[in-house]
């Protein structure tokens, strides 16, 4: 697995003497995974066996994101991942505390050359504001493509829109663009056509044969 140093911008503090920053964007990205982790586990109805299989999946990554931020070095490593697999990952983690619909779509390989939990963590961020703007029956969706060497992550959702929801312009999204800027990509937030908003991150595509050489 071939694996590279990016420079994190949100580490920069840490090394400075003071990790309030970098604190304050791990408790942001806590609180998605804990309050999942709170409805499983006081939920009544359905699979059991699902129920804790989530339960799990959300303990794992809250496992995830604490070590990339204990364990400096290893985090500054990027390696090949599935964008498309990421973005996955992330609407199956959102979709207990949505009130609506959370659906993802992509290509069948979206290889890009970035910090898996960096990345996974801005996709994240972006997919829970997408939640809490959409709202009570709204609608998120979650899509990868790739096309003339570059894998577009696009969230999109059908709530008020940009200057409507607080959200948009919260820690979340500033965290979003330090993590996307530390992979490398490119992160814009722009309305929706009819309603609501889309976000879109940008990183350059990796040729399946480049990744598996």
């Amino acid at each position: 697995m071939t694996t590279a140093v990016v420079h994190d911008p949100l580490r920069a503090p840490l090394a400075q003497g003071s990790d309030v920053d970098t604190i304050r964007a791990l408790c942001h990205d806590l609180r998605q995974p804990l309050a999942a982790i709170r409805l499983l586990a006081a939920s009544d109805g359905g699979d059991v066996r699902r129920r804790l299989d989530g339960i799990l999946e959300q303990a794992s990554w809250l496992a995830e994101m604490v070590d990339e931020v204990l364990v400096g070095a290893k985090s500054d490593l990027a390696e090949y991942v599935d964008a498309g697999h990421l973005a996955e990952m992330c609407a199956v983690r959102a979709q207990p505390t949505a009130g609506g619909e959370v659906r993802c779509a992509h290509d069948d390989t979206a290889i890009v050359l970035a910090k898996p939990v960096a990345l996974s963590r801005a996709i994240g961020c972006l997919v829970d504001n997408a939640v809490r703007a959409a709202g009570e029956g709204g609608h998120v969706l979650v899509s990868v493509q790739q096309s003339l060497g570059v894998v577009t992550v696009t969230v999109s959702d059908d709530g008020p829109g940009l200057g409507h929801v607080a959200s948009r312009t919260s820690l979340g999204l500033t965290i979003t663009r330090a993590l996307v800027a530390s992979c490398g990509g490119r992160f814009e937030l722009v309305p929706g056509e009819s309603r609501g908003a889309v976000a879109r991150i940008t990183l350059p595509a990796v040729a399946p044969a480049a990744a598996a050489s």
